[in-house]
């Protein structure tokens, strides 16, 4: 009796033991799975800490400590972009944007590197109202009226820059760094090169300081589309300007016809003489498009910089773009990343004279009338630019589409405006 009495309660006192010890590694598996969430998150957390500590660091003032925390971040970024991309996809991808640069735009098949197509706002406008609706007016009216229109290009084709002199331009050792000769600096107008950086000692580079309402500083630097032989002087001449943003109008080739020499790298960087251009990022942003961003530096100061680069890519010799909204976007994508800075907007073209100076135009005016003046003379703005570098607008299809695009902003600036 007493044996079976004794054993209920031996099992009972069996069942608890098992349960209190299934209790206690429960709590030690949670306590461990809670422990190593939160070292994870801590060392994440530091981790990003970090990061933003460094971009933070480079928004202010560049040391020499914001600077070398840039440059490898920059060299990260593409050690991790070629490492993580397979070789097929890469070489996909060059091709898929080389062909935009021959016969077109073309969809490309690499996600990777294009994002949708967007449409930037128009920036904060000091115009009123009245003196906008009175100048889309007159800018219909302008456009309506073919026969004004053809006037006043026969007129501006007539116009003759004084002085108009390209004497060093037309220098024997300078004349093969000219892509057209019909499109020569002006003697008085000329962008300089310091002689003693330049790897063939020269001065002289085809390209023009474009003056806007402040003399001593340019607006612009128009430019021929680099040659194999004046590569290194366009990056001596982005350095010396100061530039941060160059603009570039014309695919590298066209019907098989060569129209500016690819002078930066597909990956990775190249050197030209005294400065090394290193491939951040590459972004097609729509099919008429793309930005690039470069990390420029020069060996000899050892001093560095950011560059980017925005290439529009359906827009040929002598024609136009096949609608405006498409520029103008590029452009509103232009300014957005240019605004604040004080260095002028590099802009080149195969020549440096029809479709920079058409973007050029269309850019000065819209400029000028957001700031609020209110008289507007596009005619005179055109002359005003082949007063510093001839050939500015070529066809009077490039004038009639600067004015169309001018026409377009404007109204889209009053529908933003309070009403």
């Amino acid at each position: 009796k007493s044996k079976v009495k004794l054993l209920p309660h031996q099992v009972e006192r069996e069942d608890s033991a098992k349960f209190v010890v299934l209790t206690l590694i429960s709590i030690g598996c949670i306590t461990g799975v809670l422990l190593t969430s939160g070292i994870l998150y801590c060392l994440r957390h530091s981790s990003h800490y970090q990061l933003k500590e460094k971009l933070s660091g480079l928004s202010g003032d560049l040391g020499s400590d914001a600077t070398t925390a840039y440059q490898e971040l920059c060299r990260q970024r593409m050690a991790t972009r070629s490492s993580e991309r397979p070789e097929p996809l890469h070489t996909s991808r060059i091709n898929s944007v080389s062909s935009q640069f021959s016969d077109g735009p073309m969809p490309s098949p690499s996600a990777r590197s294009s994002t949708s197509s967007w449409s930037e706002e128009p920036v904060q406008s000091n115009m009123d109202i009245s003196t906008g609706h009175m100048i889309l007016s007159y800018m219909e009216d302008h456009l309506k009226n073919k026969n004004r229109l053809e006037k006043e290009w026969e007129a501006l084709c007539a116009y003759q820059a004084e002085p108009n002199s390209s004497l060093v331009a037309q220098r024997e050792e300078n004349v093969q760094k000219n892509r057209c000769l019909a499109v020569l600096t002006y003697d008085h107008s000329r962008i300089l090169l310091k002689s003693e950086n330049s790897h063939g000692n020269s001065d002289y580079i085809n390209a023009s300081p474009i003056m806007d309402h402040d003399p001593r500083n340019p607006a612009y630097i128009a430019t021929q589309g680099p040659l194999p032989a004046t590569v290194a002087d366009f990056w001596q001449m982005v350095w010396e300007s100061g530039c941060v943003v160059i603009v570039m109008l014309t695919p590298l080739t066209e019907n098989g016809v060569k129209q500016c020499y690819h002078y930066w790298p597909d990956e990775g960087s190249n050197l030209y003489h005294i400065y090394e251009v290193n491939l951040v990022s590459e972004h097609i942003w729509c099919e008429d498009f793309l930005v690039r961003s470069f990390y420029l530096k020069n060996l000899q100061t050892n001093e560095t910089r950011t560059v980017t680069q925005f290439h529009f890519l359906s827009w040929y010799d002598q024609g136009v773009p096949s609608s405006t909204r498409s520029l103008l976007d590029f452009r509103r994508k232009v300014n957005k990343c240019y605004r604040g800075r004080s260095c002028p907007i590099i802009v080149h073209c195969s020549d440096g004279a029809g479709r920079s100076g058409t973007y050029v135009l269309i850019d000065m005016v819209l400029n000028k009338m957001a700031k609020g003046a209110k008289e507007i003379d596009i005619a005179a703005t055109l002359e005003h630019l082949r007063d510093q570098r001839p050939g500015m607008v070529q066809t009077k299809e490039q004038f009639e589409f600067a004015l169309t695009a001018v026409a377009e902003e404007v109204n889209a600036i009053l529908k933003a405006l309070p009403q």
